[in-house]
């Protein structure tokens, strides 16, 4: 009984040592998600906000905000025919994460967006 209380013991400590998740992306799966399965208007609004809490909360960490959500926000900016904004965040997605050169080129050509 005491070696199974002290493995225990040791399996919790070394469970409370896990380091925490290095990018934020707060609640934007599940706001994606409802934004996509409603497409309507507050579902996107909610999506776009959780967008910008994910921003404001990866900044306040110091942490970079995670792989293609700028892309994402800048994608309802040019929904919204908010370019100069939008492209200000692909430049973003872009600088912070350079693997997404390619994607953001390619939006945007597609959207007008380019110099």
């Amino acid at each position: 009984m005491k070696k199974c209380f002290g493995l225990l013991v040791v399996l919790l400590l070394l469970a409370a040592c896990a380091t925490p998740p290095y990018l934020y992306y707060g609640n934007t799966s599940h706001s994606y998600y409802r934004a996509v399965k409603k497409q309507d208007a507050k579902s996107v609004a909610n999506y776009k906000a959780s967008l910008e809490q994910v921003f404001d909360v990866s900044t306040r960490l110091g942490r970079p905000v995670p792989p293609g959500l700028y892309c994402d926000y800048a994608l309802l900016l040019v929904a919204e025919n908010n370019t100069t904004e939008a492209k200000r965040y692909l430049e973003l997605e872009k600088t912070t994460w350079q693997e997404s050169g390619t994607l953001v080129d390619f939006l945007m050509q597609r959207y007008g967006l380019g110099n």
